[in-house]
């Protein structure tokens, strides 16, 4: 749709309608140096399928940066940030919602396949909602303190209760930390702190009064029923009565214009609150350190306890061995890394005995999937985006209001640090749209459009060449999915002809041999599903799953001998999975 949109108005000559400033080179080249560099990983990974991916997710993310700066400008970013704004707040408010009222939407399979009262609509993970929300309420408190007029000041203030509810809602550990430094972001980055400092009052505090009521709650707070849902909207509206009066007193005694230190006096509470936060904390807290560093790194898993806010207490889990494998697969191939989208692969093979995908941190990833010049080039990426917004935000007359898009990428590169939030594709996108905008608040507007041939016509060519590449996944995607579906209905032969569709989209993956295999088993097509597990093994050979699917597939043939050999290639490719341990394990 990005590319579509931007090889049309190229073509057209609607775009660009803006000019970018020159700090937007350094984070551009740089994300597109990292799409060549997933391209080039193309001849040695070990999933052309998973590092395929990986690079339309670049390109996705290359046409926001492409498309924002194309129209956004010094005169039209602030209409910008509202609506990116607006449209988080928006989305925190419907994540809220799905949980006091879940007939309104879909049914919540995560919740109901995985067992977890967390909220996780609508990403599908409850870390993601946590962030969103975090990153939601960040903005909301630097709009609170310095928007234009009180009733932006208001309705920003009083949604941060309900930011406060999403966070709560979904138990995530980072989602607390995450808001107690947006707090610290929004009291660095605010030009009117002692009005930002009365409204962090209000809002934590209409935050807890929801908090409160939801613990009070069991149905809600479990995710079990929607009794008790009316009590926590009526807290909910309490709650934001409170943030709206908070604002109206800050309005009404002008704390904006009234309530200043000077300059000099400013950077010095700033700096001392930061030494306190980094030097005096950690002292105080040695103790509960000391036990959190100890939890962190030997206890995967937590004990088990009915109340769901009994996790917040701990760092029990499995973050320290992801990290750890994830430094080791660094070590192992520093240069070209596995693969973009393979650590998953090395997980497997190296003991993991758990199932996932990414290595939960946007600053381990890199290095372990792309080498060192992945690690580098992602590094430089995000530094050259918080860079080139901060020194923006030295020459505006309103760096406050510009700083609502800072604060919550600064929340986002904690929360993409410690979990995938690269790969949560909503959460980056908000994250990376915020950025562009907010370096493009020292864009120029264009009077005159470019000639033809220098920038329009090249341009609508690349973004028509990047749709093409993009397509095969989207497709395959699709195809493989319909493919479930009529399975899970019974039209093997229906879905055996989607399955088709997905390889003839995308011939180099593994997973939609997969899909057709399993289809052919199921219609008794035991050859054709052999011939087809071995081609997915040959697309991914360090993938376990098609070796132990063959092993089923040769066992049911009646071969016994190859179906051994199956599962002990299996075995070896995730030694540490539940589907090899021994009887009563």
């Amino acid at each position: 749709m990005v590319w579509s949109v931007l090889a049309l108005g190229f073509g057209f000559g609607l775009l660009p309608r803006s000019r970018p400033p020159k700090l937007a080179r350094i984070p551009f080249v740089a994300i597109c140096l990292l799409a060549l560099w997933t391209a080039i990983q193309l001849g040695w990974t070990q999933s052309q399928e998973q590092t395929f991916t990986e690079l339309a997710r670049y390109l996705h993310y290359i046409g926001l940066f492409v498309l924002i700066w194309s129209v956004i400008d010094a005169r039209t970013w602030r209409a910008a940030a509202a609506g990116l704004t607006a449209a988080a707040l928006l989305v925190t408010l419907l994540a809220v919602v799905s949980r006091l009222h879940p007939a309104w939407f879909p049914t919540n399979y995560i919740n109901r396949t995985l067992f977890v009262d967390r909220l996780s609509y609508p990403f599908n993970y409850w870390n993601a909602v946590g962030a969103w929300a975090v990153m939601s309420m960040g903005a909301a408190l630097m709009y609170s303190a310095h928007a234009r007029t009180w009733i932006v000041r208001a309705a920003s203030l009083a949604f941060v209760p309900v930011c406060g509810a999403a966070i709560y809602m979904s138990y995530s550990r980072a989602g607390f930390i995450g808001a107690a430094l947006t707090v610290l972001f929004v009291l660095m980055l605010s030009r009117n702190r002692w009005v930002a400092l009365v409204h962090l009052a209000a809002g934590l505090g209409g935050s807890a009064l929801a908090a409160a009521v939801i613990h009070s709650k069991p149905a809600i707070a479990d995710a079990t029923g929607t009794a008790g849902a009316g009590t926590v909207v009526l807290a909910l509206v309490a709650a934001g009565a409170i943030c709206v009066a908070a604002t109206g007193l800050t309005w009404f005694l002008r704390g904006d214009q009234r309530w200043r230190l000077p300059r000099r006096t400013a950077r010095i509470a700033v700096v001392a609150g930061v030494l306190i936060v980094l030097v005096a904390l950690p002292t105080a807290g040695h103790s509960a350190i000391s036990k959190g560093w100890h939890q962190f790194r030997h206890v995967k898993q937590p004990p088990h306890n009915a109340d769901p806010t009994a996790r917040l207490a701990n760092l029990n889990g499995n973050r320290y061995f992801i990290w750890r494998s994830s430094v080791r697969a660094f070590e192992h191939k520093p240069i070209k890394g596995t693969g973009a989208g393979t650590f998953q692969f090395w997980w497997s093979y190296t003991g993991g005995d758990e199932f996932l995908r990414d290595a939960h941190s946007i600053y381990l990833e890199p290095f372990a999937e792309g080498g060192i010049l992945g690690g580098l080039l992602t590094l430089t990426l995000l530094a050259g985006l918080l860079v080139g917004a901060l020194r923006v935000r030295r020459r505006l007359p309103d760096p406050g209001l510009h700083a609502a898009l800072i604060v919550p990428f600064c929340a986002y590169l904690f929360h993409a640090g410690v979990d995938w939030m690269w790969e949560s594709t909503a959460v980056t996108v908000l994250a990376l749209s915020m950025m562009a905008v907010a370096i493009a608040a020292a864009g120029t507007p264009l009077e005159k459009r470019p000639s033809v041939a220098r920038v329009r016509v090249p341009m609508a060519i690349a973004a028509l060449l990047v749709v093409l590449i993009q397509i095969p996944g989207l497709v395959s995607t699709t195809s493989a999915r319909d493919s479930q579906k009529l399975f899970n209905r019974g039209q093997f032969q229906a879905a055996l002809g989607r399955a088709t569709d997905a390889i003839d989209a995308q011939p180099w993956a593994s997973s939609p041999y997969v899909q057709r295999a399993l289809v052919e088993e199921a219609m008794s097509r035991l050859p054709a599903a052999q011939v087809d597990l071995d081609r997915a093994i040959a697309r991914e050979p360090t993938n376990y799953r098609p070796p132990l699917l063959l092993s089923r597939v040769d066992a049911e043939a009646g071969d016994v001998k190859q179906a051994l050999t199956a599962y002990r290639r299996a075995k070896a490719l995730r030694p540490a999975s539940v589907f090899f341990a021994p009887p009563g394990q």
